[in-house]
């Protein structure tokens, strides 16, 4: 049976050729031995759902869950969502749970993408008072009991008369909060922050990106892309597998490069002011041919809505 370390963490990332740094592996083991439940912070591409996915997959070789529940939270996202609420079926009104409560009950770690999308007040609801420790009773009944459900944290006596629901003391969520989301922000309370060890997942060093991406020279060509914003590896790896397909149709190097700025790179630029765009401009236009430039200027005009008349 593997532990639960930093150690067979990394074993796991380098199995899908991701790199992050040892700190990150060692925070993340110690907030969540620690009871902790954890949110990933960084920007686009570092790995964070990676490593969430794989956090839970030690977890499980660790017989610390029995795998995870992955879910993208939303907009729309409230307690009918999360915890559970009356659903019509033919029979009538019955208790249909949500994500947090199918997770628990499965022994499954719930792993959040993106939790920033969602109101965290309204999604979360009484599930604030269970992540502090205190049992809460829910408004809900199985079909056929008369018994009220209620959430019990481990180490707590369940409220009378009630149908608990025990989480155990091993469970955990895995969160990702993307910084770049700033305008999908809503602001997060300091109750929900006290529950939650933030770490953030930053992006390898210089060295750590061409270790990652060996082999890949054309790739490797755009890590000055860099320098106007922190970009992940993921990113990069995702146009790797790209390169490696499209030169099966022997484009030239230039149109290579334009595609893969074009499909993987540019979104990641949106909300770039028109200084730093030119700048971006020049970077490529050094690496292309003339008319993969042109196609480049007029993209980054359109799609980015800059201006980049010197």
């Amino acid at each position: 049976m593997a532990e639960f370390t930093a150690e067979e963490l990394a074993k796991a990332a380098e199995a899908v050729k991701m790199e992050f740094p040892p700190y990150v592996l060692d925070q993340l083991v110690a907030a969540m031995d620690a009871g902790k439940h954890v949110i990933l912070t960084g920007p686009p591409g570092t790995g964070k759902t990676t490593l969430s996915y794989l956090a839970a997959e030690v977890g499980q070789r660790s017989m610390l869950c029995t795998g995870y529940l992955p879910t993208t939270a939303t907009t729309e996202w409230t307690t009918f969502e999360t915890i559970g609420g009356f659903q019509p079926t033919s029979e009538g009104l019955i208790f249909r749970s949500g994500l947090f409560i199918d997770a628990i009950e499965s022994g499954r770690w719930l792993v959040i993408d993106e939790l920033n999308r969602s109101n965290f007040d309204r999604a979360f609801g009484q599930l604030f008072t269970v992540l502090s420790g205190q049992a809460v009773v829910l408004p809900f009944k199985r079909a056929g009991q008369h018994n009220h459900l209620s959430i019990v944290p481990p180490g707590v006596e369940p409220p009378d008369d009630t149908t608990p629901i025990r989480v155990p003391s091993t469970w955990r969520i895995i969160a990702t909060m993307n910084v770049f989301d700033k305008n999908l922000l809503f602001e997060m309370s300091y109750a929900l922050m006290r529950r939650f060890a933030f770490i953030e997942v930053s992006s390898p060093d210089e060295a750590g990106f061409r270790r990652i991406l060996a082999g890949q020279d054309l790739v490797q060509q755009l890590l000055p892309l860099r320098m106007f914003r922190d970009l992940g590896p993921a990113v990069y790896l995702d146009a790797a597998r790209y390169v490696q397909r499209r030169r099966q149709d022997n484009p030239t190097t230039s149109r290579l490069l334009y595609e893969v700025f074009y499909a993987y790179f540019l979104p990641q630029f949106e909300g770039i002011d028109d200084t730093g765009a030119r700048r971006l401009f020049r970077c490529m236009a050094e690496m292309l041919d003339p008319p993969e430039a042109l196609e480049a200027k007029r993209t980054m005009i359109e799609v980015l809505g800059v201006d980049l008349a010197s």
